[in-house]
């Protein structure tokens, strides 16, 4: 059956035919206590039992065991006929077991399931636009979902299979519909039927247990998910160029290109950047080192993360003898392993390889290691250049660039003009991203992990500064491709310095100042200001407040202000001089990771309680926006001003995007200019745009002169009495005055006529 609202119809399939009954308006249901009309209209188009019908926009549609689809327009009340506009014989090779109705801003969709296991997807007049096979069982149930503009399917499947309809993908494996419970996703359990509620955006599915399963819209829940990584997702970065990419960089050693594919919102193609062979860790490791049952290797890991926990209680008694006593790999992995505990005893950060475990002494028994794979901790897009700046575990630094030598050609006469912008790139980017991207050359200036990367155009050459758990900054030159300088003493003596008393954690620079800052685990944040000379980076300002080591730092150049995060669950807004503190912002968790929208200028940060908030300044502690979907700690967060997402990833080997935070009256604005060096072209023409007057405050509503009371009277006033410009109250009250007496006389004379004429009616 179905119903038509607009008519007040309903339609019911019967064997062979369809019959429509006119439903008893509320108006004439005192006269009879029926719902329907007893008349009723039929058609049989049909020549087997009618197993589906739908309408829609005043038509009809029905499809039953014969294999057709009969189009229908909805008669009026009174319509003694309801003849067929269309007929669609052998719309599937068997019986059509479901139909639905599917619609949205830009399409309308008629979409049929049968039991030859095949879906297909029609326009309103008949023509066929897709067909979705490859299912397993009988369709037995269709609904579309317009929150996520998806369709959803059953084919005896133990979860519902997931379609985009506009280009025919499957997108179950991005799109989260999966629960955690599991008493639906046994081999006994299968969906029947499910269909979508609009009023409450939910999807209600019943099983073949006897169940339901209730699924709700999470508007901030992410749009996708991006699976690849083996280990965890430690840092992001993007270019605005198009193509769009996103680059994600992990524990696993590996960077990962994602781009979105042209067809729908869910699917991200994924490309692996490879090292070349002399550039790879060989991870022969000794056969007693790890065990490849994931079940031993849990226990061992476990036994070493309490084995480092001793022996840094033992540290913190002051029995340095102890460390003294290890060589550098082990120091290595105490140091990591005391960050690693912090972060809610997360997975090792380290390379070494346990055979026998660590004797009392604390040193490493029966180890044998001949290589070791280091994970990215950083990376930053240089738009510039076209270059990818990676920084490594190892300590190295490295960068990629596109294989030019993959896209040359001979171009046509007309097409010998290279367009370059002032600073000498060629604008040949596009053009760059058909190729994959290579290794251009690696830097191996510092002598621990590298945490912190920033690329800038100064001074007419392209500089990238770098830092890391050395605590050192080292200059390059990225046109060269090697070390310019180093952080050094500025008393004259030229001797490298160490930046900070603490490990760096994270780096930003802020072209407007031309200064960069860079947050310690000392619990304090530096302000220096940029040179191309070590002994002249001068010290602006300390950023001392936090009660914790300050993980993450980042410039807002919307509010010309330094924003930091930290461990002590609190995120710091300072002046550009960097004192003093304007606002502190309490979060629920330890700041990992931090952002700033770059079009309204909110901050986002992630926790550790796997949670994403957004912060709008203008409101201090409000949580403007909450995102959860995370399933453990958030690592790194991205925003995309272009597609109005939050990019973020984590230590669950996820990279996930979001929705980003609107304001109310915000409106979406569209990238007009390309990147620079900085990003500032763009941030500018997001800005002028949202700050343009719309257009009710370029035309704002005016009372008109007719609503004035006594404009209003002069108005209707008689085309033959003389018309006073005195706008005095006096005047204004006297024209009130006649009017109301010429109303009056005109009321009586009325009613004195009608008196008259009542006798003469009668007489009649």
């Amino acid at each position: 059956m179905a119903y038509n609202s607009r008519r007040q119809k309903l339609f019911a399939g019967y064997n062979k035919k369809i019959r429509v009954f006119q439903m008893i308006s509320p108006e004439d249901s005192h006269l009879t206590s029926d719902v329907l009309e007893r008349k009723s209209i039929s058609s049989s188009e049909h020549t087997d039992v009618v197993s589906c019908i739908v309408t829609c926009e005043g038509r009809c549609f029905s499809a039953g065991y014969d294999r057709k689809i009969v189009i229908y327009d909805i008669p009026h009340h009174g319509d003694l006929k309801m003849p067929a506009v269309k007929t669609i014989t052998n719309a599937h090779d068997a019986a059509v077991s479901c139909m639905v109705f599917g619609k949205d801003a830009d399409n309308s969709w008629l979409i049929t399931g049968s039991f030859d296991r095949i879906v297909k997807l029609w326009s309103l007049d008949g023509s066929l636009l897709q067909r979705f096979d490859g299912f397993s069982d009988t369709i037995t149930s269709i609904c579309y979902v317009l929150p996520t503009q998806t369709l959803w399917i059953t084919a005896n499947s133990h979860t519902p299979i997931v379609y985009d309809p506009r280009s025919g993908i499957n997108v179950s494996d991005f799109v989260g519909i999966s629960s955690d419970d599991g008493h639906h996703k046994t081999n006994a359990t299968s969906f029947k039927q499910i269909s979508f509620v609009p009023e409450l955006n939910e999807v209600i599915g019943i099983t073949n247990r006897r169940s339901i399963v209730v699924w709700k819209y999470n508007p901030a829940a992410s749009i996708t998910v991006l699976s690849g990584h083996s280990d965890a997702v430690e840092c992001l970065t993007f270019t605005m160029k198009e193509p769009l990419l996103i680059f994600s960089g992990g524990s696993d050693g590996f960077i990962r290109k994602w781009e979105r594919l042209q067809l729908n919102t869910f699917m991200y193609s994924q490309e692996n950047l490879t090292l070349p062979k002399e550039e790879r860790h060989e991870e022969e490791i000794a056969v007693n080192s790890f065990s490849k049952n994931p079940e031993e290797r849990r226990k061992r890991q476990n036994a070493l993360h309490k084995q480092i926990t001793e022996k840094l209680d033992r540290w913190k008694r002051g029995l340095e003898e102890d460390i003294n006593k290890q060589d550098n790999q082990v120091e290595l992995m105490s140091s990591d392993a005391k960050r690693a505990f912090k972060r809610n005893q997360t997975k090792l950060k380290t390379g070494l390889a346990l055979d026998k475990g660590m004797d009392r002494d604390g040193k490493m028994a029966g180890l044998s290691i001949k290589g070791s794979k280091q994970g990215v901790l950083t990376l930053f897009y240089y738009e510039d250049m076209d270059l990818l700046v990676s920084g490594y575990e190892d300590s190295r630094i490295r960068v990629w660039g596109y294989n030019e030598e993959a896209v040359k050609y001979v171009p046509d006469e007309g097409e010998r003009t290279t367009e370059t912008d002032p600073m000498g790139v060629s604008n040949e980017s596009v053009t760059n991203r058909v190729a994959g991207m290579t290794l251009k050359y690696t830097l191996s200036d510092h002598k621990d992990s590298v945490t912190g990367i920033a690329c800038f155009f100064r001074d007419g050459r392209h500089w990238m500064i770098s830092t890391g758990w050395d605590r050192r900054i080292c200059i390059f030159d990225l046109k060269l491709g090697k070390l310019h300088d180093v952080f050094r003493s500025q008393k004259g003596l030229g001797k490298e310095e160490l930046a900070a008393d603490g490990i760096i954690l994270d780096m930003e620079y802020a072209p407007e100042r031309n200064e960069f800052g860079y947050a310690s685990a000392d619990k304090s944040a530096y302000i220096r200001r940029f040179s191309s000379k070590g002994d002249e980076m001068l010290l602006q300002a300390v950023l001392i407040g936090h009660e914790a080591e300050v993980t993450k730092i980042k410039w807002s150049r919307r509010h010309q202000q330094w924003i930091t995060g930290s461990e002590d669950r609190t995120i710091r807004i300072w002046a550009a001089e960097g004192l003093p503190v304007i606002s502190v912002i309490n979060n629920d968790g330890p700041v990992t990771a931090l952002c700033i929208d770059a079009i309204n200028g909110c901050i986002i940060a992630g926790s550790q309680d796997k949670c994403i908030r957004v912060f709008d300044p203008e409101k201090k502690d409000e949580v403007a926006q909450k995102n959860v979907g995370h399933t453990d700690e958030i690592r790194a967060i991205i925003h995309i001003p272009v597609r109005h997402q939050y990019v973020t990833s984590s230590l669950d080997n996820t990279v996930r995007i979001w929705n980003a935070y609107m304001k109310k009256g915000q409106r979406r604005t569209v990238l007009k200019t390309t990147l620079n060096s900085n990003q500032t072209a763009t941030l500018n023409a997001f800005e002028s745009e949202d700050n343009a007057p719309t257009y009710s405050e370029l035309n704002p509503l005016m009372v008109p002169k007719v609503m004035n009371a006594a404009a209003a009277a002069a108005a209707m006033r008689p085309v033959g009495r003389a018309v006073t410009e005195d706008n005095s109250e006096a005047t204004q009250g006297k024209i009130l005055e006649e009017e109301l007496r010429t109303t009056l006389s005109d009321l009586e004379f009325a009613l004195t006529a009608d008196k008259v004429l009542q006798p003469k009616r009668k007489k009649e």
